[in-house]
């Protein structure tokens, strides 16, 4: 990625995401959509905002206009923030959450550390030709 104008997409790609991720911080849980006005059709504001940005993260990377490396590191960069904002925000020592899904996420939180140590090792290999 020898062109500085490449590296805009992987920059707009961390601000995105990282909007994205506070979403899910700075968004009440108990804020709902009312779509009838009488409490009887409801959508919760995170789900709709957090399904929107994701979107937008996956089209922006999708048809912005860039070489193949740099939307690999694009994507790389995106995986990464969200796998270390799960690792940082998600509540594994909760209570609540103790016969629930906290071994789940844990398993594929790991899981997922792996895809993401495997995808930055093909970043730093030496045979990257751009």
């Amino acid at each position: 990625m020898r062109n500085p104008l490449e590296m805009r997409k992987v920059i707009w790609g961390v601000i995105l995401t990282l909007v994205w991720i506070c979403c899910f911080l700075f968004i009440k849980s108990t804020l709902v959509i009312d779509w009838k006005g009488d409490g009887s059709d409801t959508t919760n504001l995170r789900m709709v905002v957090v399904v929107i940005g994701l979107l937008v993260i996956f089209f922006y990377n999708l048809f912005y206009p860039s070489t193949p490396e740099s939307t690999k590191l694009s994507w790389t960069s995106t995986l990464t923030l969200a796998w270390l904002s799960l690792i940082l925000f998600f509540p594994f020592k909760d209570p609540a959450l103790a016969a629930g899904p906290a071994g789940a996420v844990g398993f594929f939180a790991l899981i997922g550390g792996l895809g993401v140590v495997v995808l930055w090792v093909r970043f730093f290999s030496d045979e990257i030709v751009a």
